[in-house]
């Protein structure tokens, strides 16, 4: 009987320290800053709708910055939806199959097209219409007129610039050679006041496609 009249204030005390406490955390403000105010709610549980709204402007902000700041909501908007899908390409015989035909796609919405299509028959019916289907790659008129001037462009792809200049002496690959960025080496014996001298040629390649070169 005593050993019971003890034991009840103790587990008095301990349950007000545990109301305290409770009541303690879910009054405590969270900074802004601290990326757990955006996490969770007053109650401490998953905030799931602020989460998912910060994604969201981030994927958003990650589309405007790869169109430039010219770019309409639109335009961003469906790259957004792009990127999505590409997240979502399930085995490495898909993804191999829409990494290596991406250059070739005109525009997100060609691209969002490709991505939909459910089957690997659909999709390769897709290129097949768009000459791009296999090794045979029809080029537009403009890029085969570089081809034969044996010049490249912005926009080019590898094959275009294989085409035009030949088989690189040396390439870089960033990260997985299936996403297709990538540094070619080219070197020429061309002629100058002095005569003959080297002129070293890098080209750089973003998702497949010319972003820039340098001559040197």
């Amino acid at each position: 009987m005593e050993r019971t009249k003890v034991l009840i204030p103790i587990l008095v005390l301990l349950l007000a320290i545990a109301s305290i406490t409770t009541i303690g955390c879910s009054s405590m403000e969270r900074s802004t800053q601290s990326g757990y105010a955006y996490r969770y709610d007053d109650r401490g549980l998953p905030n799931t709708t602020s989460a998912l709204d910060d994604r969201k402007n981030w994927e958003r902000e990650g589309a405007r910055s790869e169109l430039g700041p010219l770019a309409s909501e639109k335009a961003i908007a469906l790259r957004q939806a792009v990127r999505r899908e590409e997240k979502l390409l399930d085995g490495q015989q898909a993804k191999e199959m829409y990494y290596k035909a991406r250059p070739f796609l005109k525009s997100d919405a060609e691209r969002l097209q490709f991505l939909r299509l459910e089957s690997e028959p659909a999709r390769e019916r897709f290129l097949a219409v768009r000459g791009v289907a296999g090794e045979s790659v029809t080029h537009p008129p403009e890029i085969q007129d570089l081809i034969e001037q044996n010049d490249i462009a912005y926009g080019m792809t590898m094959q275009a610039v294989q085409a035009a200049w030949g088989a690189a002496e040396r390439k870089e690959v960033a990260g997985n050679p299936m996403y297709g960025n990538q540094k070619w080496y080219y070197s020429e014996q061309v002629t100058s006041s002095e005569g003959y001298t080297t002129e070293h040629r890098t080209v750089i390649f973003e998702g497949g496609v010319v972003v820039g070169w340098e001559t040197r």
